[in-house]
């Protein structure tokens, strides 16, 4: 009942008003469905008189799906998830699809959240959380649910993923720093594992022995601003002295290890100490940080995972596909360009 005791318009009522089938009245809601222009604004005009609104969910049951994808992220408190999360939305809703937001940092929440997302009848779901639990995604699998996993690790082999490669990242890192001439490598990354985050830095830490140089691994209290710069200031002046080339596994790590550097050491970027990080967010660019970094294409990622999941929602039979997108360096202040 709507208010007043009213009760509230269906479709047939739609139908009535414009003077169209109840079919018509379907198809004027259906992304791509066949229905003159006209027929669909008499539709339209007929519902905004009545103030009815279609059931999405209802119209999810009765079909293959609900045209609702799940999205799975945590850190949304960080620039870069955001940004994704942002982009990944805009994405779906220009493909027709109508993004759910599941947010948590915890496997059991992630579990039990999306785990409720799987009685709407969804179209799919795209992961950019930590390791995402498998069982869940084995329930996925179960049920055909297509799944896309964004720089997640590999825990299935239903899953389509779209990744930077670690490796990669790493090498790229490491020669970067030796190119602007650092001698005495030192990486920060978190004491927390992580797939992508911990990924590229071990990857780092490798590519700099395979050329005879042992970097200082720097353990971060977290991946926050706040905890990269007290892991910095509180670490010992003379080992801090002893690195000309840091590698900070991630931009806000590397924003908040500068001004540690900078305001509790004393020391000068990049005359003392050369400083670059990873993912090129927007606070990367600003002048009081200048950071030079290395830069993911975040939209080339959700247009990658979109369109591996729409192919996937037509063809449920197609094998595991792994895309690896590449990566370029954007070399700012906090590193030498003479």
């Amino acid at each position: 009942m709507t208010k007043g005791g009213a009760r509230k318009p269906t479709s047939f009522d739609v139908a009535r008003l414009a003077g169209v089938s109840r079919s018509a009245v379907s198809r004027a809601y259906t992304p791509g469905a066949a229905i003159a222009p006209e027929t669909r604004e008499r539709v339209k005009d007929a519902a905004a008189t009545l103030g009815y609104r279609v059931n999405s969910l209802a119209r999810g049951l009765q079909q293959d799906h609900s045209n609702i994808v799940g999205l799975v992220a945590s850190r949304l408190d960080t620039p870069l998830r955001s940004h994704q999360v942002r982009t990944l939305s805009e994405c779906l809703i220009r493909q027709g699809f109508k993004p759910m937001l599941i947010a948590a940092d915890h496997a059991a929440d992630i579990e039990q959240l999306a785990d409720g997302l799987l009685g709407y009848n969804i179209a799919g779901m795209i992961f950019t959380s930590d390791t995402p639990p498998r069982t869940l995604i084995e329930e996925c699998e179960q049920l055909g649910l297509p799944v896309v996993l964004i720089n997640r690790a590999d825990v299935t082999d239903w899953a389509d993923r779209v990744l930077t490669d670690n490796t990669d990242a790493g090498g790229l890192a490491f020669r970067l720093l030796t190119q602007v001439g650092a001698k005495h490598l030192g990486c920060l990354m978190p004491g927390r594992e992580t797939y992508s985050v911990c990924g590229r830095a071990r990857a780092f830490v490798a590519a700099a022995a395979r050329n005879g140089i042992e970097a200082t691994v720097i353990l971060s209290e977290n991946q926050t601003y706040a905890g990269a710069r007290r892991t910095i200031e509180h670490l010992d002046k003379a080992q801090l002295r002893s690195i000309d080339g840091l590698f900070c596994a991630t931009d806000l790590m590397a924003i908040g290890a500068l001004d540690g550097i900078r305001l509790v050491h004393g020391m000068s970027v990049p005359e003392d100490i050369q400083v670059l990080g990873f993912d090129d967010i927007e606070q990367a660019g600003w002048a009081a940080y200048d950071l030079s970094t290395i830069h993911q294409d975040v939209d080339a990622q959700s247009d990658t995972a979109i369109r591996l999941l729409t192919e996937r929602i037509r063809n449920r039979s197609l094998p595991k596909r792994v895309i690896r997108l590449g990566l370029s360096s954007v070399m700012r202040g906090t590193t030498r360009n003479d």
